[in-house]
């Protein structure tokens, strides 16, 4: 239920109190008036909290009415009364809204700070990769000048990434160069392929290397290589299933003796085991001299070093008729054969 009170309410006399002392309004014009004025209790609420009001507002023709003053410095305003011209000046207070104004200016300087700074960085970024593509391209010329003829074989040499990491693709075709290709040594290889790699650290010193070389006629990735932190390139396309295979092709008939050579291990230590059908060789095996076994033997170990330098190397020589082991022989450091 409303409380309803009967009052005589003067609105400028009213709103002149609440706002400056009477002296300030003695002398203006004032015009009564007689309302009807309802009071039910009204609470303000400002951003969550309940505000106590200087006087307590009202309901008059179904508006609700506050002191001016009290209402403004809730929403954090100056209020100022003109006695002269009866008027009320509501200002914004410094500090306030200009601080909150300030304060959001100064992030987005900061974030357009920010972003201009990472523009800056890309721009960099890509100026930097620009001209890495450009030295990259003009590496890539002086590489072919003095690396695509090799071994009487055309290659072309392709560089592709940036001074942090290159990929060397070598190519050349194979109908025309395969033989030219199967002549080469592991050695020949890996000499030609850090040759080319100790010219790209010349100029990418930092730079992380690894590349093949194909076939492109025939669409086969011969070799593919990694260059470790010291600069020394490493293959895998040595593979000792290959070698035996050229091994056999060379060497499986010496001097009227048909020989199986196989091979067993890995790039560091290499297995030989030579045999031979005794009940159809002994009397040929028998008419050799320690001189002949020895040369036969050192010239598989040199091909065999061709194509892994490092590798310790030992084997034998067996009569698989008879189960008889002939010949057991050793390779010292310099690449020697032994007979034991």
């Amino acid at each position: 239920m409303f409380k309803k009170k009967k009052m005589v309410v003067a609105f400028v006399v009213m709103l002149s109190i609440l706002i400056l002392p009477a002296a300030q309004y003695s002398h203006a014009s004032v015009l009564k008036k007689t309302v009807d004025a309802w009071y039910r209790d009204i609470k303000i609420v400002a951003n969550g909290t309940q505000v106590q009001m200087p006087l307590e507002p009202f309901i008059m023709n179904d508006s609700t009415y506050v002191p001016v003053r009290a209402i403004s410095e809730i929403l954090g305003k100056n209020v100022a009364w003109d006695g002269a011209t009866s008027s009320i000046t509501i200002t914004d207070k410094p500090g306030s809204n200009v601080a909150v104004l300030n304060n959001t200016i100064l992030q987005q300087n900061a974030e357009i700070n920010r972003l201009k700074a990472e523009i800056a960085d890309l721009k960099k970024q890509l100026d930097d990769a620009e001209s890495s593509k450009d030295d990259l391209n003009d590496l890539e010329d002086e590489l072919n000048d003095d690396y695509s003829d090799f071994e009487d074989i055309e290659f072309d040499i392709s560089l592709d990434g940036d001074e942090d990491d290159i990929l060397v693709e070598i190519t050349f075709a194979g109908d025309d160069y395969l033989d030219a290709w199967d002549a080469l040594s592991n050695s020949d290889i890996n000499g030609y392929l850090q040759d080319i790699v100790d010219d790209i650290l010349d100029n990418f010193e930092d730079a992380d290397i690894e590349g093949s070389i194909e076939d492109t006629d025939n669409d086969d990735v011969l070799v593919e290589f990694t260059v470790d932190s010291g600069g020394d390139v490493s293959t895998d396309g040595a593979d000792l299933s290959d070698l035996e295979d050229q091994l056999n092709d060379d060497y499986s008939d010496f001097e009227n003796i048909e020989f199986d050579i196989n091979l067993d291990g890995d790039e560091d230590d290499i297995l030989v085991d030579i045999t031979f059908a005794g009940d159809d060789y002994l009397d040929e095996w028998d008419k050799l001299t320690n001189s002949d076994i020895n040369g036969y033997l050192q010239d598989i170990v040199d091909d065999i070093l061709d194509d892994f330098e490092d590798a310790d190397i030992e084997g034998t020589i067996e009569d698989t008729d008879n189960g008889d082991v002939l010949v057991e022989f050793t390779v010292d450091s310099g690449g020697d054969v032994s007979i034991d």
